[in-house]
């Protein structure tokens, strides 16, 4: 159930990627195409996770699905890095510099996990791992949130959109759920509540809890992101009503 979970989301976060691939290479807009390329590395390599510590898998198939996993997943953080920088703050000088350090941090810490040859990140191995992630969604995060405030003030003024306010919302909810879900695992490692899990092994109870937890913010934080890209129809009106009574 975990798996089909794990995978079901992955295909459909794929599937937003290939879209977005499709409008870039229809529109030529470079933002579509490093998403596009970022959701599709991610779609690709999220199920895995759940793959290779499956039950029975054998300890070498186990490792070479996790370092698949753990490749596409430091390959599609690196994209949103790019996607960030250049939608949110093309001309600073700060964000320069912390882009192309946030991109160096992420591959080293893969790189360790290879030189390691250890796929799941533990110790302070895996502390880097988690944090140089997490710290790229966080940053996303809170780009979204400022501009969405931003546009909520000025969706009252008359001055916005209400949909075009309501998709900076929408990806600050699935940004702040991205990050958050790495940080909720650090959290039970910290505390002691969660031992790391060895490739091949079966899987201790506590990881089937988190799965499933991590299984529904993943769904949470799809949801959110397909109706930033693609909308109902119902969820429009329903935005539109809502800001018609402010």
């Amino acid at each position: 159930m975990r798996l089909v979970l794990f995978v079901s989301v992955s295909l459909l976060v794929a599937s937003l990627g290939l879209r977005l691939l499709q409008s870039s290479l229809r529109t030529g807009a470079r933002p579509e195409l490093w998403l596009g390329l970022g959701f599709t590395c991610a779609g690709a390599s999220a199920w895995l996770i759940p793959l290779a510590a499956s039950e029975g898998m054998p300890e070498a198939t186990a490792r070479a699905l996790a370092f698949a996993a753990q490749s596409g997943l430091s390959l599609a953080i690196a994209l949103l890095v790019r996607f960030t920088w250049i939608v949110f703050r093309p001309a600073s000088r700060v964000a320069r510099w912390l882009a192309p350090a946030l991109i160096a941090a992420n591959l080293a810490s893969f790189a360790g996990l290879v030189a390691s040859g250890t796929p799941v990140p533990t110790g302070r191995l895996g502390l880097a791992v988690i944090l140089s992630r997490t710290a790229v969604m966080l940053w996303l995060f809170v780009e979204s949130a400022r501009y969405a405030r931003g546009m909520r003030r000025r969706v009252r003024l008359g001055l916005a959109e209400p949909m075009v306010a309501n998709r900076f919302t929408l990806w600050a909810i699935w940004t702040g759920a991205l990050a958050c879900i790495p940080l909720f695992v650090l959290a039970l490692r910290v505390l002691g509540l969660l031992a790391a899990p060895v490739a091949g092994q079966p899987l201790a109870a506590e990881w089937r809890a988190v799965f499933a937890m991590l299984g529904a913010g993943l769904a949470v934080a799809f949801g959110a992101c397909w109706l930033a890209f693609y909308p109902t129809a119902r969820y429009r009106r329903w935005i539109e009503t809502r800001a018609a009574t402010i």
